[in-house]
């Protein structure tokens, strides 16, 4: 069984690349890219990117200090 954090962190990073892929395959092909369409694009984006980095840091964070090399 998986601790709490490396769950929350593995969904969490799964959530985030599957936002990038739907925004690369789906989103971003199909619309005009006027001006607030990419403004809108930039803060999926950002939030897709926020979501891999948190999930790879609650995941990664919790298997470093289960091996014991946590921050002293």
């Amino acid at each position: 069984m998986m601790p709490g954090s490396w769950l929350t962190g593995s969904l969490i990073l799964l959530t985030g690349i599957a936002f990038i892929i739907f925004l690369v395959a789906r989103l971003i092909p199909r619309t005009n890219h006027d001006k607030d369409t990419v403004a809108l694009l930039g803060v999926f984006t950002v939030v897709a990117v926020g979501l891999i980095v948190l999930g790879g840091f609650l995941s990664l964070g919790s298997w470093s200090s289960a091996m014991g090399m946590g921050c002293w």
